[in-house]
């Protein structure tokens, strides 16, 4: 039997054409020091790539603790800077900003924040990490299962990468 089988409504036809969005991009960051200059790069990749939503889900600082060692500022200040500058910005990108941690209030696994993700938004998913967030989530025993679903941009410069990441080169680019 057919797995994906949907209803539609009689007469219904799919869009086609190059103007349909496609995918959903997570953006999985501390949002800590963020700047203009790079939600402006961020926003123009996904304009660039047609991708219908970028979904912003800032880190607890629990879940910050468990995978970088420091003081990190507070969840809620963090993301009230990044609704400023999002609010500054001129864009007719489709965004949200996920506060699933924020309900938490604790560590929140990788897996178990993308498994929400994916059940929450249409995909296919893509993933905006820095160069240090996706060595940290190469590291992870799910790592494998969740570089198959879901496509990696990396944004930094050429430093070492985790080999788990040079195995799967295929499935993430820098961006």
């Amino acid at each position: 039997m057919a797995k994906n089988n949907i209803k539609v409504p009689f007469g219904y036809e799919p869009p086609t054409g190059k103007g349909t969005l496609k995918g959903t991009l997570w953006v999985y960051d501390s949002f800590e020091g963020y700047t203009e200059q790079e939600l402006t790069r961020l926003l123009a990749l996904s304009d660039e790539r047609r991708l219908a939503r970028v979904i912003f889900y800032p880190l607890h600082e629990e879940t910050l603790r468990r995978m970088v060692k420091g003081e990190h500022t507070p969840y809620y200040k963090r993301v009230q800077a990044l609704e400023d500058m999002l609010e500054h910005t001129d864009t007719d990108v489709d965004y949200t900003i996920e506060s699933f941690e924020n309900k938490r209030k604790k560590y929140t696994p990788a897996d178990y924040a993308f498994r929400f993700l994916e059940e929450k938004y249409q995909g296919p998913f893509f993933l905006y990490v820095t160069e240090e967030t996706a060595n940290l989530l190469a590291g992870y025993e799910s790592f494998e299962t969740w570089i198959k679903k879901v496509r990696f941009f990396i944004d930094g410069g050429g430093g070492p990468l985790h080999p788990k990441l040079q195995e799967y080169a295929g499935r993430w680019e820098r961006v």
